[in-house]
């Protein structure tokens, strides 16, 4: 284990230890009736939902259905930006070892080109996996702090671990998520750090300074963020600056996903708990062009607000747990 000392911009002094080598809600007024929408709306929406599995919406056309089948032993998926290829991560463990199986897939015709099992420092099988931009690497996280951040290549092989920062673990509300060039965006307390290859540094881009906040996402250019402040979405560039609320309703809204050109925004709107540990969530799309939008599930909603809609159906899509735009 090696220690590095790094000096971020903001002159604090950090270490990174890094090891080496039900749906009844139809509220909406935007243009998805009987799923039709505007042909500016490109991309698929993926999403978790119930016992459905994982779902999928291609735009502009609202045709969708069934992604992956429900599998409670799937631990989270992901897409590749290029929509060429599926990663999933599944609890493979077995009496005596604590396996969790990565696949990388074809999404054209299911063909597997790399699968491997991958056993996390401290035996979690929950372990889950999210592709670098440019389908080479696997960032992969657990809730366990002892497992920290590690990044792999496609085929298993192991790059890089951080472990810490400044002695401190990573909590289980801590996020990470790839930037363009590999970069890597993560939050440690507070702080919000970017870090390029070989990660053995990194950049404090902001310290948020609130109560509650999270559910952080970029864009796929990797020049703005979302997130969660209190009960409502906002959106500032990727140095932390022009920090705008973009939601607004008597209720609450989370799970911010950009859509592959950036100019929408999917939110969580009438995010609600379902369950002890279940949240649940009406699908809904903005203009991301910083002004504030009414996504509440009573009063009337703005009229750019568009309800993701599946064609031929008429109420709104909910999800429950992973949601992505690709």
């Amino acid at each position: 284990m090696k220690t590095f000392k790094i000096l971020w911009r903001t002159g604090l002094i950090f270490s990174l230890f890094l090891l080496a080598c039900s749906k009844d809600h139809d509220t909406g007024e935007g243009d998805s009736a009987n799923g039709q929408y505007p042909s500016s709306l490109t991309g698929t929406i993926y999403y978790d939902w119930a016992t459905e599995g994982i779902l999928q919406v291609q735009l502009p056309s609202g045709t969708g259905g069934s992604f992956i089948p429900d599998n409670t032993k799937l631990n989270n998926f992901d897409v590749s930006r290029d929509g060429k290829y599926r990663l999933t991560s599944v609890n493979a463990s077995r009496v005596g070892n604590n396996d969790v199986r990565f696949t990388l897939s074809n999404l054209k015709d299911g063909s597997i080109v790399h699968e491997f099992i991958y056993n996390a420092p401290a035996g979690y099988n929950y372990s889950k996996g999210w592709l670098s931009p440019d389908n080479t690497l696997i960032l992969v996280r657990s809730n366990d702090k002892e497992d920290g951040i590690t990044i792999l290549k496609v085929n298993g092989e192991f790059v890089t671990r951080i472990t810490d920062i400044g002695g401190e673990p990573f909590s289980m509300h801590d996020m990470q998520m790839w930037l363009p060039n590999n970069e890597i965006l993560l939050t440690h307390g507070k702080n919000i750090i970017r870090s390029a290859p070989p990660y053995k540094n990194g950049a404090l881009v902001k310290q948020m300074e609130y109560e509650g906040w999270g559910d952080l996402t970029v864009n796929h250019q990797g020049t703005q963020l979302a997130l969660r402040i209190d009960k409502h979405i906002y959106t500032m560039n990727i140095d932390g600056s022009d920090l705008k609320q973009v939601t607004t309703s008597n209720f609450q809204e989370a799970a911010p996903a950009f859509s592959p050109d950036g100019k929408y925004l999917l939110v969580g709107a009438d995010y609600r708990q379902a369950g002890v540990f279940s949240y649940i969530w009406d699908l809904k799309i903005i203009p991301n062009d910083g002004k504030q939008y009414n996504v509440g599930p009573v009063e009337a909603n703005s009229p750019e607000v568009i309800p993701v809609i599946l064609k031929g159906k008429d109420k709104v899509e909910k999800a429950g747990g992973q949601v992505i735009w690709r």
